[in-house]
C-alpha cells in the first residue's frame, strides 16, 4: 500500500521537474535581443514608423519588449549581486556590465522611449499632413527628404538601444551567467 501512495505521490512530480528544463539566463537574453533587434530593424523605416503610430497591437508588442528587456535587466543585476555566483568572473568585465545596464536602465525607459516615438509620429504626421506640398518640393524640402530625416531620426535613436543590448548580452557570455 506504501509503495502505490509513494509512487502516485512522487513519480508525477518527479518526472515534471525532470520536463522543466531551465533556460541560462544569457541564453533567454540572447533571444530577447535577437528580436529586439529584428523588430527594431523594421521600426528604423518609414514603414515601420508608420506600423508603430498607427497599428496598437505592434506599438505594444514593441513597447512589451522594451519591458521585458528591462526585467532582465534586474535578473541580470540579481546575478550579479550573488556572492555564490561570481567566483571566477573576470572584475572588470563586472564593472561594465553594470555600467551598460545603469545606462540602459536610465536612458532608455519605457517613458522616455514612448516620448521619442511619439515625438516620431508627430513628424510623420506632418509629413503626411504636407504630403502633397511635399511631393512637389526640391531638397529638404521634399517628401523623400523628410521620409529620410525621419528613419535617421528614429534610427539614431533605436541605434544607442540596439548598442547596449547587444553590449550587455555579450558582457553575459563573457561572464558567463546562468
Amino acid at each position: 500500500m506504501f509503495r502505490y501512495l509513494f509512487i502516485l505521490l512522487f513519480v508525477p512530480s518527479a518526472l515534471k521537474a525532470q520536463s522543466e528544463v531551465e533556460i541560462p539566463l544569457a541564453d533567454q537574453f540572447d533571444a530577447v535581443a535577437i528580436e529586439w533587434i529584428d523588430k527594431t530593424k523594421y521600426l528604423k523605416t518609414y514603414q515601420g514608423v508608420n506600423e508603430y503610430c498607427q497599428n496598437p497591437n505592434f506599438r505594444k508588442s514593441v513597447n512589451k519588449l522594451l519591458v521585458t528587456i528591462h526585467s532582465y535587466d534586474s535578473l541580470i543585476v540579481n546575478k550579479l549581486d550573488d556572492p555564490s555566483a561570481y567566483l571566477g568572473w573576470n572584475m572588470k568585465e563586472e564593472k561594465k556590465t553594470r555600467s551598460d545596464i545603469a545606462s540602459f536602465e536610465k536612458d532608455f525607459q519605457l517613458d522616455h522611449f514612448v516620448d521619442e516615438m511619439r515625438e516620431a509620429c508627430l513628424f510623420r504626421n506632418e509629413i503626411e499632413e504636407n504630403s502633397e506640398k511635399l511631393k512637389n518640393g526640391v531638397g529638404i524640402e521634399s517628401y523623400d527628404a523628410k521620409v529620410m530625416v525621419l528613419e535617421t531620426e528614429v534610427s539614431r535613436y533605436l541605434n544607442k538601444i540596439d548598442k547596449l543590448v547587444l553590449r550587455i548580452d555579450d558582457h553575459l557570455h563573457v561572464l558567463d551567467i546562468y
